[in-house]
């Protein structure tokens, strides 16, 4: 009889050191990481229950009794005072919130519950609302998608950044610009100000205060970079001529959709200025970006010819015109057609010759018409 009650009491015993174990294990454990946090221990009533539907073994009250106690007198050792809400099986955290990543040790076995985005006023701002500029460098295998995916922006806004032509081809290390937020990024040039930006991207002046924290807007520097928070900015950046380092980006829309005929450079023993596309007469012609018309009218060799100034020294010009839909100091569009196709000039069959023009220069406008 004695033999077979001893055999009950040994799974009891090894339970009972196997919790002072890990009860002198977590209460360390626990108080060294939040020093002003109680602890207490609760037994896990499924633990201690017996398996008999029928109700507890009288024993096994006796001997959930004597663990009670001498848990009691353990965790007094153990200075528990200190230490967050345990029980067996999970992690209670602490009134605070706060869970640490040193306690990681304990995370493999338990459910840690972090508060910390709780405690936060909801009034109070978070930096996140904030935008800034990073320098992404791609990495082997980086789509823009994987990109715009990590810093949580869209795609169309890493694009007009960085005045990226062909989204599906990137370099590794490439360096790409980065807005935090979905926006455009302005580089502010002499005689601008909120208010001209404002409008240049349809957004509010108030917007372009409130993200980049201008304490004076009329303070503006040459060279100071704004972001434009905003879908609009972004599309309003996409169609920015000259990018902020001053080079011209592939940012025209095609003024006519058809077989390239004859392209930039040299051509006959002389040089071809622009890019003649082959359209029947009568053709529209639309403008290839926001401008002003200085020239409307017959001009030599060009036949009936327009010119549209689109600021900062850009220029386009469109020849061999049968008719002309603007005049001289009218304001165009983007896609607003300025003229019907002809063969007038010194033309050898209905075309379009168009030019691109920086600085007074001609550019091969393939280079910086839009795909």
């Amino acid at each position: 009889m004695e033999d077979n009650r001893t055999s009950r009491w040994r799974p009891g015993w090894t339970l009972l050191i196997l919790m002072i174990f890990v009860a002198l294990t977590v209460s360390d454990e626990a108080s060294r990481l939040t020093s002003d946090s109680q602890v207490q221990f609760t037994w896990n009533q499924d633990l201690l229950g017996g398996t008999d539907q029928g109700g507890p073994d009288p024993d096994d009250l006796e001997f959930a009794s004597l663990m009670s106690d001498d848990l009691q007198a353990l965790l007094a050792m153990a200075g528990a005072n200190s230490a967050p809400s345990v029980s067996l099986g999970e992690i209670i955290s602490s009134a605070d919130g706060e869970t640490t990543k040193e306690a990681s040790g304990l995370l493999d076995a338990v459910t840690v519950a972090a508060q910390d985005d709780e405690a936060q006023p909801a009034d109070q701002p978070s930096e996140k609302d904030k935008p800034t500029v990073l320098t992404h460098v791609v990495a082997r295998g980086q789509t823009l998608w994987d990109i715009a995916k990590i810093y949580g922006i869209h795609i169309d806004t890493i694009v007009a950044a960085n005045g990226i032509s062909d989204p599906q081809r990137l370099q590794v290390g490439q360096k790409l610009t980065i807005l935090t937020m979905d926006g455009a990024l302005h580089t502010v040039r002499a005689g601008d100000s909120v208010w001209s930006i404002a409008r240049a991207y349809q957004v509010k002046t108030q917007d372009i205060v409130e993200a980049n924290d201008l304490s004076d807007p009329s303070a503006l520097r040459v060279g100071q970079q704004l972001v434009i928070p905003g879908a609009q900015a972004v599309a309003a950046q996409r169609y920015q001529l000259v990018g902020s380092n001053g080079q011209l980006r592939r940012a025209f829309d095609w003024p006519a959709r058809a077989r390239i005929s004859s392209r930039f450079g040299p051509r006959w023993g002389s040089m071809h200025y622009g890019l003649d596309i082959a359209v029947p007469i009568g053709t529209p012609i639309r403008a290839a970006a926001d401008g002003r018309v200085t020239w409307s009218g017959a001009r030599g060799s060009y036949g009936n010819l327009v010119i549209i100034d689109h600021g900062q020294r850009v220029e386009t010009r469109y020849a061999h015109n049968s008719r002309l839909a603007v005049k001289a100091g009218e304001t165009v569009k983007r896609g607003q057609i300025i003229a019907y196709s002809g063969n007038t000039g010194r033309s050898t069959g209905p075309h379009l010759h168009f030019e691109i023009r920086y600085r007074g220069t001609a550019v091969d406008p393939e280079k910086y018409l839009l795909p």
